[in-house]
């Protein structure tokens, strides 16, 4: 297990590494797509791309490191000062109510011993799963109307809350239905098939890699990125999309918040709360922090299809 934890890992020669990451996917009867180094915010990782079913794995080297966020981000440039100085009222000092708000949502400074794993790549939806012509005509003859509605219209996606979402996709059109499911139903399905979610000291260090400042990349936003909701004209290619030094897509968009092993709180996004509420780009990706916690109750209903999401992990050795 020693040789599966970065102290260790990191020191081997790229061959040694290769038998290793062969070795996983034999074990837990994975196609070893490919070997890589993932390259970001100044830290790299040799790994490899596993494929399982119709989802790729990544291997995650184990680690111990410091977590959490605490006092306030430093060497904030002029575009974020004024930004979050738009936002308070004439009364308010900045670095109080800046302080007040990281001690309310972020998590606090600790020692984690962070376990080897595989760790899926791209988010799952919640809720909606694939279906087919045959069982929209059984489900609802309303449904089935809507659909043929939108088969003839210029629409390239259609979603009907919490029932049924069309996509044009070349000549096909898919569909997708939406079935209620609860965090409970979703721990116990992902337990049957082998995996769990990352508890939040793990997808703290999915996310940051153990980053002592409030993004992985340093304490304020970088504009010279292209930010989905604050995208420059003419560029489709989100930065945050790209793959974190881990090979892992992960807390790129503030309306999607991933669902972990903790009913109290999600990660990497608030579902927009402060994107809708005009605070602007910093604000807006404040919850794509590493550290902060977006309080949620999952006990009181069922997840949400549009706005949770999740990622499948398996610790290696458990």
């Amino acid at each position: 297990m020693e040789n599966l934890c970065n102290e260790v890992y990191s020191l081997l020669p790229i061959e040694e590494k290769k038998e290793i990451l062969e070795n996983l996917a034999k074990k837990y009867n994975m196609e070893l797509l490919r070997f890589e180094t993932f390259f970001k915010y100044s830290k790299s990782t040799f790994t490899a791309v596993f494929k399982y079913k119709e989802s790729e794995f990544i291997f995650v080297p184990g680690d111990t490191v410091t977590l959490g966020y605490e006092g306030l981000p430093k060497n904030l440039s002029d575009e974020t000062l004024n930004g979050l100085k738009y936002c308070l009222d004439e009364t308010e000092d900045l670095n109080t109510v800046l302080g007040e708000y990281i001690r309310d949502n972020f998590s606090k400074l600790r020692k984690a011993t962070i376990k080897p794993m595989l760790v899926e790549r791209e988010l799952q939806t919640v809720a909606w799963r694939k279906s087919n012509l045959e069982e929209l005509k059984d489900f609802d003859s309303d449904l089935l109307k809507d659909y043929n509605e939108f088969k003839s219209s210029d629409y390239n996606r259609l979603t009907l809350d919490e029932t049924a979402r069309f996509t044009k996709v070349k000549d096909d059109i898919e569909i997708e239905l939406y079935d209620d499911i609860s965090y409970e139903e979703l721990c116990e399905n992902l337990k049957e098939e082998g995996f769990s979610l990352a508890n939040l000291d793990e997808w703290e260090y999915l996310c940051g890699g153990g980053c002592r400042t409030l993004f992985p990349w340093g304490d304020d936003l970088d504009y010279n990125m292209n930010l989905l909701y604050f995208s420059k004209e003419g560029n489709d290619k989100y930065d945050l999309e790209e793959p974190n030094f881990f090979g892992l897509c992960i807390a790129y968009d503030p309306y999607k918040m991933e669902i972990i092993d903790n009913k109290s709180f999600s990660k990497g996004g608030d579902g927009g709360c402060n994107i809708c509420g005009g605070y602007g780009d910093f604000l807006g990706y404040f919850p794509c922090s590493p550290y902060f916690n977006q309080v949620i109750d999952y006990e009181e209903e069922d997840l949400n299809g549009d706005f949770n999401f999740y990622r499948r992990i398996i610790r290696i050795g458990e």
